[in-house]
Formats: structure tokens, C-alpha cells, sequence
């Protein structure tokens, strides 16, 4: 898909076109090719449905075949079906739990007195717990029977004309490991494989929505965990414990309808939340239980003037049914959390290097913190596979670049905090927002990251032509206009903190990386390497020229006096130190575990000649137990001490030096070693990191997190 939309994009670009034209094409054909429309309709789904079901009926009620649940001593889920009818369609529901349970349950089916085939069906299924009521007793209170014999921690109520999808049962229950969750609902399916609901919204006039509904469910807007007003009974999860406290499904909404409802905004009354989890997934026929679409219609709206004047005062803080509500209602307006917009260059993987594993920190923990985060990739389009490989589930991931227009114009408004990583994207923010007149109540906070003026300083002199003075107050001057703009600034280091202070910047915020120590166990003897990690991707990287510099001017040295090996590794080393041909050297490129790699090597060098902020490489090598050798540039953003923290060499011939000294000097290593990983843990824990997160938004935004 990727090759198609580069192909595509390809040809848009040559078009004889206006850039608006050519951006909305863009988008139109990303559309169309990731998620192209369904040429099924629902009705043509549920006839298919039907036929599968009748044959699967007439198969297995003509032969000696049965359907079998293993018996569970100790079920931790209880599955609770109800039964009314539509043998054919419990059958293959019943099919998709035994294909598709994968953990220990039991499941527990009550027949509301059906008069089709159902009898018949059920003396085809073993290893279930099975009751008959004589006549149609309602959803409600054929549920609460099911609940009170159930003995499973926890309950699923699923209906009998939905199919289960792998991984469904798992993905729901990992949520409740958090005290705070108190029901989980999945991503529900039309026949047709459209959108039925990613989560419920409850409107302030007491009507209800299924969010996205008859959408494409592979946007990426129902990819992420978010707490919402109530989940459906078609598929909801929550403590059995908790439902009987809260005397399960009211019968005041009997035969059925808004009980579902009702429950959720109880269970928010606790002060618990209802999630919305996107990988517990099923498939759903709809209205295959009731008698017929226009009979449950009639149903949800007596019951929705009953559940209007039960929750009148909660409805009042309710959002006013309308489309433009959508985005801010789609997140439960009893969830607590900031609504963050976070910008950045692309989604921040860990293994791209370059500030992107601390944004990637930043996002786990405004999220660890009951916050509403949305990810925007500003510069480069997401690729769409993957993308939550190593981002927590509860951001939403948006595309910026292919859809710029719905940033500004839905996302930026409905924020309370907007959070900008970078210069150029900062720049950029402030230069489109202006040109779109977009408005924002939220608070902008810039992260800088540091100051870049002396980068392009230093850049400028390596490649043998000085920035002269005024160019660099200029350069210097625009970034403090872009910290300005902002309501507060965030950097890494102390260094750049006072630098922002002096220039005019009040509110001036330090937060570094967050890293967990965990030494590699090898000993001195053991260790036969020395090693670079970084990634190097883009143009000038400082990585690149570093290690070029390196290999050339200083290893050739080391290689001669020591004998031992380099490796180097990293996203994009592998392409950009293609033509490199030098004695012991190893290029591995992007490398999943690093952990043999710094297991394997005694000294870590960082020759770095140009950079801003902190080297979060060099906090890694130190957290894993790999002392270093670093520029004077390094040891200046560090911190640290030469001959204490790390070695600190200032020309070719010193580095050398203090790489030889360093691979060779047992005690030295040890004493370096020790002391490097007490900084890293000191300064670079997860309980500092978050602090400074939490600080800074408590005195911007006035929130306390929970």
C-alpha cells in the first residue's frame, strides 16, 4: 500500500495543479487506498449471515457432532449469553467463542423461552451452564440470572448474534489490572465490516451514539484505548463483584435498551471508568435478538425518556447532540484528564534516536497520567504499519501531514493542552495557525528541547566557515521569539534553562530523559568491544559525522594499540556508513535488543562534534553499564566530571588515549562504571521525569493529575 501511495502521490505532484488541489487529492487517494469504501451493505451482510448460520444449523442438528466448552474449575470470565430465537444465529456465535476463548471461562447461556430450534441447539452444546425460562423474561433480567449463578471474577455479557474475534477476551481483561476500571467494551462490527461503535456517547437530551458508526474501522481515530460514556451489552466486560454491588442491569429498562447505559454512568458514579478497548473486537449482526429493527427503535425511545429523568442532573455536563461535538464528546466528559495535542516531527519511535525516545517517554507519561493524548506526526506521514510497536495504546496516533485541515480546525480547538516538540515545528505551528486564523483555548507549551544557535555555530566551523556574531544572536534571537509565543517553555539541561531566563522567557521548565538502569552483568575480562549506538537518519547528522570523524582521525589508532573491535549500530547507520572501509569496524544498522551488544562492549564513545540539549546515547551506554569515552561538547551538555563520570578528551590524539586508557585500566573502568550509573539513577528515574511533567502542567494549566 505504501508503493501505491507513493506512486499515486507521485503523479498528483506532476499535475499542472494548485498546492490546496494537490493536498486534498493527496488525502483523497491515501483514503482510498488504506481504507477504500466497503461495496457490501449491512443487509447484504446479514443475508450472507443468515445463510451461513442456517447451513451450520442444519449441519450439525443432522449429524453426531457437538459443541464443546472445556469445563473451567476456576473460570476467570464468565461469557453470558441470552438466548430468544435465531437458533441459527447462536450457533455460530457459540462456534466463535469455543474457536476463539483464549482464557479460562465459562460459559453461561439463558433460553428466554424460545420456540424455534434453540432447544435443540442446546442439547448439542456440553461443558456450558445452561438455563430455561419458560417464557421471554427481557435482556435485563435474563442477564442478572446468569450473573448470580456465574462464578467467574469477572463477566462478559455477549450477544448471541455476534461472532467472536481472536484475541478478544485477553485484550478486554488486561485493561481491569488498573483498581480504576470498572467496565471495558470492544470495537463492535457490522455484518458488513463497517463500524458499528468504538465506544458509546451519551448526549445531554439522553439519546446515544455509536462513535464512527458505519465508518471504516481501520482509521486510525478508533485505534486507541479512550474512557467513554458507556460500552454496549452486545460486548461488556466488568468485575462480577462490582455488578452485583451495583445490582447489575436495572430492571426499570426491561425487556431491554438503555440498561447498558444505565449501568456505565453508575459505574462512573463510583468513580470508575468505562474504557473502550480497540483489539477486543467483534462482529455483530444487530437487532438479531429483538424482532426487528423498527420494534427495538420503539423500545430505545420509551426507555430513553426513563433513563433521561434518572440522569437529568449528570446529563446537564453532557455535550448537545451535534456532529461538531463529535471529538470532544468522543472521550467521556467524566474522565478527568487534559485533552493534550502533542506535535512532533512523526510518531516517536524509540529506535529513530534523535530526541525521540524522550518525546516517546513523554507521551507514556501524560498518558500514565489520565491524560487524553494525541499524538501528530507534523512532518513526515505515518505509515500506517506498526505504529503502536512501542507507543502505549492509549494515544491516539494522527497523521498531520495528510490531514493538516482536521489538526486545526477539530483537534486544535478541542485541547486544553497543546504541546509542541522542536524549532522548526514550533516555526511551523505558529506560521499556520496565523495563515488559518485557528483559535485555541488550551495552553501552549514549546519544547525547545535546547538551545540550537550554538549547533549551527559549531556545524558551521567544521565545515571550515564561521557563523559570525551577529548571524549568531540572530539565530539565537529566533528562537527565544518562538519561546515567546508560548504560555511555557520546556529544555533539557540547567544550561539552557538560565539561557532562555536571561533571554526574557518566564516560565522556563527542565526535563531531561527518563532511563531505567539495568547493567549489563558481563564482567571486565569479558568485554571485548567498544561500541556507538545512534541513529542516523536525515540530513547533517551530528551521529554520522561523528562517527566518520572517528573512524578515520581516531580509531585507526586505537585498533593498533588495543587490537579490539568496533560496533557501531543504529537506525540508518547502516546506509549512511555504507562506503566506510576500515579495519575492525562492524556496522550492524537498527538493531531490536541492544542489550548483547553493551553486554558485549567495555567502552562506549561519543566523539560527537555538533549537537544540542543532552545525548540521550550516552545516558543508555551509562544505564547499561558501559563507560564513556566523550567530546568536550558531550561532557559540557552532561554535566559530568572527566576523570569521575566519564573520560573527556578535547583533540584526535586525546580521544585515542582515553579509549586505550580506558579498555585497558581495570580499576579505572570499574570507578567510572559505578560512578556513571549512580547519575543516571539519581537524575534519570521515572518517579524525577514524571514530577517534571506534572509540575509543569499543574502551574500552566492549574490540573492536578490523579
Amino acid at each position: 500500500m505504501e508503493e501505491r501511495l507513493s506512486i499515486a502521490c507521485g503523479i498528483i505532484r506532476r499535475l499542472p495543479l494548485t498546492s490546496g488541489i494537490k493536498y486534498w487529492l493527496r488525502l483523497w487517494a491515501r483514503h482510498r487506498i488504506y481504507w477504500p469504501p466497503n461495496p457490501v451493505s449491512v443487509l447484504a451482510g446479514q443475508r450472507s449471515w443468515d445463510r451461513a448460520g442456517r447451513k451450520r444449523l442444519q449441519q450439525l442438528l443432522g449429524s453426531d457432532e457437538r459443541i464443546a466448552f472445556p469445563k473451567e474449575e476456576q473460570a476467570r470470565l464468565s461469557l453470558i449469553l441470552v438466548f430468544y430465537n435465531k437458533a441459527h444465529l447462536s450457533v455460530l456465535s457459540l462456534a466463535s467463542i469455543a474457536a476463539n476463548a483464549d482464557v479460562s471461562c465459562e460459559v453461561v447461556i439463558v433460553d428466554n423461552g424460545s420456540t424455534d430450534d434453540t432447544a435443540r441447539l442446546l442439547e448439542r452444546v456440553d461443558g456450558a451452564k445452561i438455563m430455561r425460562n419458560q417464557a421471554n423474561v427481557g435482556f435485563a433480567r435474563a442477564c442478572m440470572q446468569a450473573a448470580e449463578t456465574s462464578q467467574g471474577e469477572f463477566l462478559c455479557f455477549f450477544n448471541n448474534d455476534a461472532l467472536l474475534q481472536p484475541n478478544a477476551l485477553s485484550a478486554a481483561l488486561l485493561n481491569f489490572e488498573d483498581p480504576s476500571v470498572g467496565v471495558v467494551g470492544g470495537k463492535i462490527l457490522l455484518a458488513n465490516g463497517d463500524l458499528q461503535e468504538a465506544g458509546s456517547i451519551v448526549w445531554a437530551d439522553g439519546t446515544a451514539l455509536g462513535y464512527g458508526r458505519g465508518d471504516n474501522p481501520g482509521r486510525l481515530r478508533y485505534h486507541f484505548r479512550r474512557p467513554v460514556d458507556y460500552c454496549s451489552a452486545a460486548f461488556l466486560f466488568t468485575p462480577r463483584r462490582l455488578f452485583l454491588e451495583l445490582e447489575g442491569f436495572s430492571l426499570l429498562f426491561s425487556p431491554a435498551y438503555y440498561e447498558d447505559t444505565d449501568y456505565c454512568l453508575e459505574v462512573w458514579e463510583r468513580n470508575l471508568r468505562v474504557l473502550y478497548e480497540p483489539r477486543a473486537i467483534i462482529r455483530h449482526y444487530e437487532f438479531g435478538s429483538s424482532k426487528g429493527e423498527k420494534a427495538a427503535k420503539g423500545l430505545m425511545a420509551a426507555n430513553r425518556v426513563k433513563f433521561r429523568e434518572k440522569w437529568k442532573h449528570v446529563l446537564l455536563e453532557h455535550s448537545q447532540s451535534s456532529r461538531d461535538n463529535l471529538q470532544f464528546a468522543r472521550v467521556s466528559v467524566h474522565s478527568t484528564g487534559l485533552r493534550v495535542l502533542y506535535i512532533d516531527d512523526r510518531i516517536p519511535h524509540r529506535h529513530l534516536g534523535r530526541g525521540f525516545p524522550r518525546s516517546n517517554d513523554i507521551l507514556s507519561c501524560l498518558a500514565k497520567k489520565g491524560h487524553h493524548v494525541t499524538c501528530a506526526a507534523f512532518r513526515d506521514p505515518l505509515s500506517l504499519e506498526n505504529e503502536y510497536a512501542d507507543i502505549v495504546r492509549d494515544v491516539e496516533l494522527f497523521d498531520g501531514v495528510f490531514e493538516r485541515e482536521r489538526l486545526f480546525s477539530a483537534y486544535l480547538p478541542n485541547s486544553d493542552l497543546i504541546w509542541v516538540s522542536r524549532p522548526h515545528n514550533m516555526a511551523a505551528f505558529l506560521h499556520e495557525a496565523e495563515a488559518r486564523g485557528a483559535q485555541w483555548r488550551g495552553r501552549l507549551v514549546y519544547d525547545a528541547e535546547a538551545i540550537f544557535a550554538d549547533r549551527e555555530r559549531l556545524k558551521g566551523q567544521i565545515a571550515g566557515h564561521d557563523i559570525s556574531t551577529p548571524d549568531a544572536d540572530s539565530a539565537l534571537e529566533r528562537e527565544l521569539s518562538l519561546a515567546k509565543a508560548a504560555d511555557a517553555v520546556v529544555v533539557v539541561s540547567e544550561r539552557d534553562r538560565c539561557i532562555f531566563l536571561a533571554g526574557g522567557i518566564p516560565k522556563v521548565y527542565v526535563i531531561g530523559h527518563r532511563i531505567d538502569p539495568w547493567p549489563t552483568p558481563a564482567e571486565f575480562n569479558e568485554r571485548r568491544s567498544f561500541l556507538f549506538v545512534g541513529a542516523m537518519t536525515g540530513k547533517d547528522n551530528p551521529n554520522a559525522d561523528s562517527m566518520l570523524f572517528f573512524c578515520s582521525a581516531i580509531w585507526p589508532h586505537v585498533r593498533e594499540a588495543t587490537g579490539a573491535g568496533l560496533v557501531i549500530a543504529g537506525h540508518g547507520s547502516d546506509a549512511a556508513l555504507a562506503d566506510l572501509k576500515v579495519d575492525g569496524i562492524r556496522v550492524v544498522g537498527h538493531q531490536e535488543n541492544l542489550t548483547d551488544l553493551y553486554n558485549q562492549a567495555r567502552v562506549f564513545v561519543v566523539p560527537t562534534r555538533y549537537a544540542a540539549g543532552i545525548p540521550y546515547k550516552a545516558h543508555e551506554a551509562a544505564a547499561f553499564g558501559v563507560p564513556l569515552v566523550v567530546s568536550t561538547l558531550i561532557a559540557e551538555q552532561l554535566g559530568w566530571k572527566d576523570q569521575e563520570d566519564c573520560l573527556v578528551a578535547s583533540s584526535p590524539v586525546a580521544f585515542a588515549e582515553g579509549c586505550c586508557r580506558l579498555y585497558e585500566d581495570r580499576q579505572l573502568w570499574k570507578r567510572i562504571r559505578s560512578n556513571a550509573l549512580v547519575r543516571v539513577t539519581r537524575g534519570f528515574n521515572e518517579e524525577t521525569f514524571a514530577n517534571g511533567i506534572s509540575s509543569l502542567i499543574a502551574e500552566v494549566t492549574g490540573h492536578c493529575a490523579r
